[in-house]
């Protein structure tokens, strides 16, 4: 898979988010490590943290600190070449680890560098303070949490398809596909979510850009229906780039996500059976014609839907 200026923040993802009030709400967070949704915020970082180092006080132990400064315990070690047990003395000097940092490279949104580095996107507009729509420009240094493991794998925003390559494949209707389409080596099954022609396919395209799941070409207004039995975890237009979303989370760590509709059906924690409608096609986001931009992702990676669709 930029998900303008809200007047209501929504949530729900591979673990949740929701609807409008008078007060915008910020969204429920997916932990993508679990596939759970939780809601709370992260946990202030103490004042006594500072760039100069944290003193250590009476009673502090390493573990507690790293807590409280919102930091991982093994890399605050690193950082004071600190080994087992970890012994501390009042009046110690502790410096805090350098904070990873993530460039924005083309065709990047703040929601792809979360799944990047398997932190909830609402975490990093909040410790970059950035604010919705979460617009970010090309070269932009990110902040990551201190701990966070680097990735090296590319991502980039959802294809942006605006009419059929000169070949496509079209999925059989759907009354001739099986009730269900079994995924290999898992419980989870997909069916297809909506009729139409491949516009563009999964991976790398030739511009370097990369699509993380398939957009299929769809009449505006038609139905959009869940792939397979779960909970609604995001539906909202928050993220830039998406339009109206629905994020899904299934059984064994899969989510699914249907980006680009017309209007959506479904709203944060609901549960949905397989085939349910949940939304209605439409050009939302960066597309110019009616399409859905459907992903299959198992934990933080994207699957190829075409190798679950089949």
């Amino acid at each position: 898979m930029r998900w303008s200026v809200l007047i209501c923040v929504m949530a729900a993802l591979g673990a949740g988010l929701a609807g409008c009030s008078s007060t915008p709400r910020e969204p429920a967070r997916v932990d993508y490590r679990s596939g759970s949704a939780y809601s709370a915020s992260p946990q202030p970082v103490s004042r006594a943290c500072v760039d100069g180092g944290y003193t250590v006080r009476s009673g502090d132990t390493l573990s507690e600190i790293a807590e409280r400064c919102n930091v991982a315990m093994a890399s605050l070690a690193s950082a004071n070449s600190l080994s087992r047990p970890y012994t501390l003395r009042p009046g110690q000097t502790l410096t805090m680890p350098r904070p990873p940092v993530h460039v924005v490279q083309r065709g990047e949104n703040l929601y792809r560098i979360g799944l990047r580095y398997d932190i909830p996107f609402q975490r990093l507009a909040s410790h970059n303070g950035i604010p919705a729509p979460y617009e970010l420009e090309v070269g932009q240094s990110i902040q990551l949490p201190s701990g966070t493991t680097l990735a090296t794998a590319a991502t980039s925003a959802p294809a942006r398809s605006t009419r059929p390559p000169a070949r496509t494949q079209t999925p059989p209707p759907q009354s001739t596909l099986p009730a269900t389409q079994q995924v290999a080596n898992s419980s989870v099954s997909f069916d297809w979510p909506i009729r139409g022609s491949i516009l563009s396919e999964f991976g790398r395209k030739p511009d370097g850009s990369r699509n993380d799941g398939i957009n299929i070409e769809a009449r505006t207004g038609a139905e959009v229906r869940a792939a397979a039995p779960g909970q609604v975890v995001y539906a909202g237009s928050e993220l830039a780039g998406y339009g109206q979303l629905i994020l899904l989370r299934h059984e064994g760590g899969f989510v699914t996500a249907y980006a680009h509709n017309s209007r959506l059906m479904v709203r944060e924690g609901d549960q949905v059976t397989r085939g349910q409608v949940i939304a209605a096609a439409g050009s939302s986001g960066t597309v110019e014609i009616a399409q859905v931009h459907f992903e299959i992702r198992r934990g933080v990676n994207p699957e190829d839907p075409m190798r679950y669709l089949r």
